[in-house]
């Protein structure tokens, strides 16, 4: 393993953000129809209108219309609609 491998822990090696694997969620907005997110452990709320997703230390609520999930897997999701807002829940 090199040193650059070493300086970057897991997340360097996996090629993912370092608040991913720290257990934080990692969120990423593609304008506002879609959403990327990374460490959500599961759905607290979901409708059209609100998809509210737990994470290991918040939780985060998108509001909007038409909002689905895509994906949903045991540790991210896709979110899909019109994203009005975003609220980050500590």
């Amino acid at each position: 393993m090199g040193k650059e491998e070493k300086k970057g822990g897991l997340s360097g090696i996996f090629e993912m953000p370092p608040s991913a694997v720290a257990g934080n969620m990692h969120i990423e907005l593609s304008g506002n129809t879609e959403a990327i997110i990374d460490g959500c452990v599961g759905v607290l709320e979901y409708d059209e209108n609100i998809i509210r997703l737990a994470g290991k230390k918040m939780s985060v609520c998108f509001t909007g219309r038409r909002l689905s999930l895509k994906v949903l897997t045991h540790d991210s999701a896709i979110l899909e609609g019109y994203i009005l807002g975003v609220e980050f829940i500590v």
